[in-house]
């Protein structure tokens, strides 16, 4: 997910026309907005994806799929209902499978981090910040860039813009560099009741 500094006249229609995504989409990666006719000259803005099929999974839900790891009872948690929870489940199955703690990679917190940096679109590109100024845009539903993704992904998981793939690598990268998916500052900083951040 990239930012942009809000310029005075500008409106989130603009905005988002300007990185094809939609108001709802900016609206939902920037919580701080509460009135999308009101926006600040200055302020900073969240861009996510191009696409917004991510569907939040309710707190306890009964619909939500449970995983479970290889530590006994251990659980990756609840995964989201949709097509980005199926694609969380098989990501969440291989990796445990290649030896990932389920304790590490929690289900909710892999569904912020895709709800936060690409709104559910394994197509999203970041054409706008630094990473893609130097040549490597972030890409996909987690959105990582190519070397990145080159560094951590799973043999037999090769395509980027593949959800699965993408996601296998972005939770292996975040657990190598935080210790776990929960301790990635775009998830603690939200837990703490602060804005998101990228990651």
């Amino acid at each position: 997910m990239g930012s942009y500094s809000i310029k005075s006249g500008d409106t989130l229609s603009k905005i988002a026309q300007r990185y094809n995504t939609n108001v709802d989409s900016l609206m939902k990666a920037n919580s701080q907005i509460k009135d999308a006719n009101v926006i600040l000259a200055g302020a900073k803005l969240n861009i996510p994806g191009s696409k917004d099929e991510f569907i939040p999974s309710p707190t306890g839900s009964k619909n939500a799929a449970s995983t479970k790891g290889t530590q006994g009872s251990a659980s990756v948690g609840d995964v989201p209902p949709g097509q980005v929870g199926d694609w969380i489940k098989q990501a969440t199955e291989k990796l445990r499978a290649a030896g990932v703690p389920a304790d590490k990679m929690n289900a909710k917190d892999i569904a912020t981090i895709i709800q936060r940096e690409s709104s559910g679109d394994p197509n999203a590109i970041n054409l706008w910040d630094d990473n893609a100024k130097k040549g490597t845009p972030s890409i996909g539903l987690m959105q990582t860039i190519q070397p990145t993704f080159d560094a951590y992904k799973l043999p037999g998981h090769d395509n980027i813009r593949n959800p699965v793939d993408n996601i296998i690598a972005a939770v292996r990268y975040a657990v190598d560099r935080y210790g776990s998916v929960s301790n990635v500052p775009g998830v603690k900083s939200l837990n703490e009741g602060a804005a998101y951040v990228g990651y």
